[in-house]
Formats: C-alpha cells, sequence, structure tokens
C-alpha cells in the first residue's frame, strides 16, 4: 500500500503520488455516473451499451487491482490507499473483509462510511475512486496513472505531460487489451464535453491511446493550444455549476 503523501482532506483536495486532484464533493457527484443515471440510460441503449450498462449495475465498478483513498478522522490506520483485492474485495486494518461487488464509483463514500461505522462510533469518512489507466501514444510522459475516477478525460491527456509534437487528438481511443472500447469519434466528444473516465466507463488497466499526427509545428502549437484551452474551460466550467 502506498502511503499518503500529506493527510486527506475530508472535504478538499486528495494529492497522491502519480495521482491528479480530487475535486471538491459536489464536483464528484456530478462527474461520476449514479445509479439512477445508468438505469435511466438503459432505456436508449443498445446492443453491447446495454449489455456494459446493465453489467456494471449489476457487479459495480471495481476491479481487483483498483485504488481507494481512504480517509477517517482521527483513525491513522484507516487513512490510506488500499488495493482492489481478487473478488472484489477491500482488506481494511482490523475490520472484516469487505466486498465491493455490485457498488458503483459513485456510491463509495456512502458505502464505505456504512461499512466503517459498524465498528467505529460516529466516523468521518471519505472515500475516492482511484483508477490505473496507461496513457500512451503522443504524449510527453507516457505511462501508467492512478487518477480519481470523476478525472475528466482531456485532464487525463495533460496528467501524461500533455500533448507533444506528434500528437493528433482526433485519434484517441480507449482501449482494453485487443479490443477497442471507445472510439475516436466518442473520446472527441468526450472531450469537448469535460466527460470524466468515469462516465466514459473506463476500466482499471485500460489504455488511453493517443494518436499521431503530421502537419509540422504549426500543426502541433495549434493542437497544444486548442487543447490547453479546452481544458481552461472545463476547469472553469466545473467550479461555476
Amino acid at each position: 500500500m502506498a502511503k499518503f503523501a500529506g493527510s486527506l482532506l475530508v472535504a478538499g483536495l486528495l494529492l497522491l503520488p502519480g495521482t491528479a486532484l480530487a475535486q471538491d464533493q459536489a464536483g464528484v457527484d456530478r462527474e461520476m455516473a449514479t445509479r439512477a443515471e445508468l438505469q435511466a440510460s438503459l432505456g436508449s441503449a443498445e446492443g453491447e451499451d446495454r449489455a456494459a450498462i446493465q453489467q456494471r449495475l449489476t457487479d459495480g465498478d471495481f476491479q481487483p487491482g483498483d485504488l481507494v483513498a481512504l480517509s477517517v478522522i482521527e483513525e491513522p490506520t484507516l487513512t490510506d490507499t488500499f488495493t482492489v483485492r481478487s473478488g472484489r474485495t477491500l482488506q481494511l486494518p482490523n475490520l472484516p473483509e469487505i466486498s465491493l461487488k455490485g457498488v458503483l464509483r459513485s456510491e463509495l463514500r456512502s458505502f464505505l462510511a456504512g461499512k466503517v461505522a459498524e465498528h467505529i462510533r460516529n466516523p468521518q469518512v471519505d472515500a475516492v475512486a482511484l483508477i490505473r489507466v496507461a496513457v500512451l501514444g503522443a504524449v510527453n510522459r507516457p505511462g501508467f496513472y492512478n487518477v480519481p475516477a470523476e478525472t475528466p478525460a482531456a485532464e487525463v491527456v495533460m496528467i501524461a505531460g500533455g500533448p507533444n509534437q506528434n500528437t493528433d487528438l482526433k485519434k484517441v481511443e480507449v482501449r482494453r487489451g485487443e479490443t477497442v472500447v471507445i472510439r475516436r469519434d466518442a473520446m472527441s466528444t468526450a472531450f469537448a464535453a469535460g466527460t470524466s473516465i468515469d462516465q466514459l466507463n473506463v476500466h482499471g488497466g485500460d489504455q488511453i491511446m493517443i494518436g499521431q499526427k503530421s502537419g509540422g509545428w504549426r500543426g502541433t502549437v495549434q493542437t497544444v493550444g486548442l487543447f490547453t484551452g479546452l481544458l481552461s474551460g472545463i476547469y472553469f466550467a466545473t467550479r461555476i455549476f
């Protein structure tokens, strides 16, 4: 388990090595899909999309290897980053094993607060779901990153160092193993809308592949400028609304 670099502020910011900044709790609620939202989306979903939503509602969001950043005030042994084990279970110090099967990321904080309350009186609990994703291709720092589930897809690219001289943001897709699970057109829409990786149903271990382009330095400057402006717009929008 990786230790916190500092205390996790219950209603504030989270900073872990290799991890993006978590937003305020209102932002978390807004940017992660709720059970009601997923159930409502079943009505218009078809084929593979419908099956994926139904599986998410049944099995939950957590996969072995995912991380949970937990903070329980005045309980230092429970203030740490914990790894989801095989069987979708979480083992916390001095507590019985907790099953996360069927739990959505948007439900994590309240779910764990209830579990901790079974053993600690009136606990003050905060929990952030972290997803380990690979950002590969035409970025400045390709690699694996643990990012909060509510992180906008565009911001994940910036965490990996941002676009480089070869980036083509129209050629971004998400792969799960050898399978493309989010196509380029959907990623372009997600970048423009500020969609989070949770809303995109990204799983731990997925690969965000950043495509390359030709066009020389002028095209590169334009790409980086447009992407930086887009990210700034997302940043301010999430704080206005």
